[in-house]
């Protein structure tokens, strides 16, 4: 790939580069970033929010370490990458989005790792997450080597040998896990890696060479099923084989803890190569959503937008205390989360929205709580 293609003045060298950008990155301490992180409006996580702030700060601090003050990378500690476990709709890959992306603008790039499998099978070549990364930071080289990858469901690249046993047991199962696993290995390392120019299947489109020495991924999961391999195993030390009628593998809304990630030989269980769950430094598990938790999202972020949806026709939507806590206890109850609570409004707007976009003249709506249900009244 040549300079003139790449977003780089030919008449500088990458180093050079290199020091514009970072000397323009903001420079925050940690406590500053997570305080960002919540005035942005991210609930929950605590430790999820202080342990990724950390991340962020010293992923900046070790890029400007090396390219301005010119410190050996061999004096300082490598790159952090992390992994999240927790359910459906907790805010993990949000927070990723919300902080890389939007508050310290680096490239970022969130890949589902759904589509991918080991190269020369059909499915998107993982070598590719890196074009992505490319393409996010405009073909800018020295961007793209500071960048961010989030494997977003890298739960569903398990392999045939995952133990877990679930409702709908059987989808992390793709046959090319372990191969996926194996390619993933050398983007997590500090690597030299030929990455294709175009986003295409062809063996033959042109590609440049990038490392990921400097680029920080963090991976995602809900890893359903995983409660009920430390449950099992937990069953067995006790002396006791696997309950039946047991409803751990039913659950959704898992709230996981420091320890239930700690064992590698769980996720090894799950479906996972050790040396990938290795490249993690930090594992972070994420809780479900309590109420509390999804009735401060419904008022500060899905509320609003539906409020003003209706404003913007003038007309004015006024909801019940009572009507509110009914849509978060059913998304509680369904336990997806954040995207449950926006569901659960939906489904109870749906008739007002209807009756009131197809008649002129509408100008307030109201939901109230019944006893036969929610009402809603139109003026």
């Amino acid at each position: 790939m040549s300079l003139e293609n790449t977003g780089i003045n030919p008449k500088h060298s990458f180093h050079e580069e290199a020091v514009r950008t970072l000397m323009a990155l903001p420079t925050l301490t940690p406590k500053q970033i997570a305080a960002k992180i919540r005035r942005h409006g991210y609930i929950g996580q605590d430790v999820a929010v202080k342990s990724v702030s950390l991340m962020a700060y010293r992923h900046i601090e070790r890029l400007k370490a090396i390219f301005i003050d010119k410190i050996s990378p061999e004096q300082i500690p490598q790159k952090t990458n992390l992994l999240f476990v927790g359910p459906t709709g907790c805010g993990k890959t949000y927070l990723v989005e919300l902080l890389f992306r939007d508050i310290l603008k680096l490239p970022t790039v969130i890949v589902d790792m759904t589509s991918f499998s080991e190269t020369g099978y059909v499915g998107q070549d993982v070598a590719t997450i890196l074009t992505r990364l490319l393409y996010a930071a405009q073909l800018n080289p020295v961007h793209t080597s500071f960048g961010i990858v989030c494997l977003d469901e890298i739960d569903k690249i398990a392999s045939g040998q995952n133990n877990a046993v679930f409702a709908g047991a059987g989808t992390t199962k793709d046959v090319s896990g372990l191969g996926v696993q194996r390619e993933l290995l050398k983007l997590l390392e500090s690597s030299e890696i030929p990455v294709p120019l175009e986003l295409s299947h062809s063996e033959y489109s042109p590609r440049a060479t990038i490392s990921t020495e400097n680029i920080a991924f963090v991976a995602c999961g809900a890893f359903s099923g995983f409660k009920s391999i430390i449950e099992h195993e937990n069953r067995l030390h006790i002396g006791f084989g696997r309950e039946p009628g047991s409803n751990t593998d039913a659950r959704i809304a898992v709230t996981y803890t420091e320890d239930d990630v700690a064992l590698a030989r769980h996720f090894l269980d799950y479906g996972f190569l050790p040396e990938l769950i290795g490249r993690f430094k930090r594992i972070l598990p994420f809780h479900a959503l309590s109420k509390a938790d999804l009735t401060r999202i419904l008022h500060t972020h899905v509320l609003t937008r539906y409020m003003n949806e209706f404003k913007f026709k003038d007309i004015s939507l006024e909801i019940d205390d009572d009507v509110l806590g009914l849509i978060v206890s059913e998304s509680f109850e369904k336990e997806t989360g954040a995207r449950g609570i926006e569901s659960a409004l939906v489904r109870h707007l749906e008739d007002a929205a209807f009756e009131a976009y197809s008649k002129p003249g509408i100008r307030r709506i109201k939901l109230s709580l019944k006893k036969n249900g929610v009402v809603c009244a139109l003026e």
